[in-house]
């Protein structure tokens, strides 16, 4: 049993053992400089609309919940020792649940009174973050790169503590050339040391649908991989990690069939 069929083994037991126990206008001059003190309307989300799509780690008593939760503090743990303030979270395919699991961990990560937390929808070309929250946003991050939206227009304040949210904004078919851009790197940049107190949460494409997760991969401290029980491949995960290979890969999620999370350490 090679390194990663141990982490996924692993992970499987972990998440056994808690099933068990109960648990489980500016233009494109516009420089990110400006970020400071910006003005962020909150928007309203429906609950019903969040149960639909699984969206459960603000509940107060809910087993689900407590598996975000002990999955946040595994997170925070590891991102401490090491102090990363950034962190991609992506998936070999689609349909693998790496944005349910994006979303929980940042409203989870939310509740902490020491943190907050900026979710980044990175996926330009198929942008889903604000259709798993029931939103309509006017402007996101495609709009602000290129140049037809300010970026105080695009930030997005959820009606959670502590939590805000940068959607795509217009879709994008050559989206791996923006996202390699000066421009996308410096608001990489500003977005991570802005708020010594902020962690900003990217939901990253699947690496093996596109290129754009190579291309952003250097912006970002840590890496975190989805993976679904049952779904995913290992030859999959294998050649994932291989293009993460530079990466700083700090564990691995796997999804069981209830959609319930367990990490491992890869």
């Amino acid at each position: 049993m090679d390194k990663l069929e141990k982490a996924l083994e692993k992970a499987r037991l972990l998440r056994q053992a808690h099933l068990s126990s109960g648990l489980m206008k500016s233009t494109a001059e516009a420089s990110p400089s400006k970020l400071k003190d910006i003005p962020i309307g909150t928007v309203s989300i429906s609950a019903e609309v969040l149960e639909a799509n699984r969206i459960v780690a603000h509940r107060t008593r809910s087993t689900e919940a407590d598996l975000f939760r002990i999955l946040r503090a595994q997170i925070l743990q590891t991102m401490s020792k090491h102090g990363f303030r950034t962190l991609a979270i992506t998936s070999p395919n689609y349909g693998e649940g790496k944005t349910t699991t994006a979303i929980n961990l940042v409203l989870s990560i939310a509740l902490d009174l020491k943190q907050t937390v900026l979710l980044v929808d990175l996926d330009l070309r198929k942008p889903s973050v604000h259709e798993y929250l029931g939103l309509s946003p006017s402007y996101g991050l495609t709009d602000y790169l290129s140049g037809s939206a300010a970026l105080p227009d695009c930030l997005m304040r959820l009606p959670f503590d502590r939590l805000s949210m940068l959607p795509v904004g217009a879709c994008l078919d050559h989206s791996s050339e923006l996202l390699g851009s000066p421009q996308m790197g410096a608001l990489a940049h500003e977005l991570k040391t802005r708020y010594p107190d902020r962690l900003v949460i990217y939901d990253m494409p699947p690496l093996l649908a596109q290129d754009d997760p190579l291309t952003f991969v250097p912006h970002v401290e840590a890496v975190l991989l989805v993976v679904q029980d049952g779904v995913t491949k290992v030859s999959d995960v294998k050649r994932s990690l291989e293009i993460l290979d530079s990466a700083n890969v700090i564990g691995t999620v796997l999804n069981n069939s209830y959609k319930l999370p367990s990490f491992a350490k890869t």
